[in-house]
């Protein structure tokens, strides 16, 4: 079987190549995960006491668990793509990897950011969600009983805003671990593809 010569490309186009796939895989995931989270959140504010205090820290633990395999597949997979078809010179490994570090740093900011203007926005929502409660309570209670209604809706806010905060801590955290400890894998994975391909050509 006649073996087909692959085409070596530069670090720099190794690490377009592999940013431009993972970015487009992380789109898919990003939008199926973040669906599966408002779904989730929905269903926890169906529910009340330590049941929902329990599952705000259990739901985030798995899904952390779930993101840390998916980024890893997502890493693999976007390095084969482009590893099959192409091949990498070993001296360029290092600016390759360099490379792909400092994408993932930023990935991780951007993930930061993403998750506490989520919690922000979720947070002021549920407030202007009391205020205008509160104004149309007027039409119909009194100001004693207002204050009670008010009093049991700040109380439900600031139990929602700590079990809320809670899951955005592990999720900013799982999701800082994992694409951390894609710095070791990534190079991992480069070595692997690149080296079957060039076991492939001699």
């Amino acid at each position: 079987m006649e073996r087909v010569e692959l085409k070596e490309i530069s670090a720099k186009t190794t690490v377009k190549a592999i940013i431009t796939g993972f970015v487009s895989y992380g789109i898919i995931a990003i939008f199926v995960c973040l669906l599966i989270f408002a779904i989730g959140d929905h269903f926890l504010s169906n529910f009340s006491g330590n049941i929902t205090q329990g599952l705000y820290i259990t739901l985030p633990l798995l899904a952390a668990i779930m993101l840390y395999f998916i980024i890893h597949l997502i890493c693999r997979i976007s390095t084969y793509d482009v590893l099959k078809k192409c091949k990498v010179d070993p001296k360029n490994y290092k600016a390759i990897i360099k490379s792909l570090n400092i994408f993932f740093i930023i990935c991780i900011i951007l993930s930061i950011v993403l998750f506490l203007s989520l919690l922000y926005l979720n947070l002021e929502y549920q407030l202007k969600s009391i205020e205008l409660a509160s104004i149309q309570y007027k039409e119909v209670f009194s100001n004693n009983h207002i204050k009670i209604l008010r009093s049991e809706m700040n109380s439900i806010f600031e139990q929602s805003k700590s079990n809320l905060t809670k899951s955005t801590i592990i999720l900013v955290i799982g999701l800082s671990i994992s694409f951390l400890s894609l710095i070791p894998y990534q190079r991992k994975v480069i070595l692997e593809y690149n080296k079957f391909e060039s076991k492939t050509n001699n």
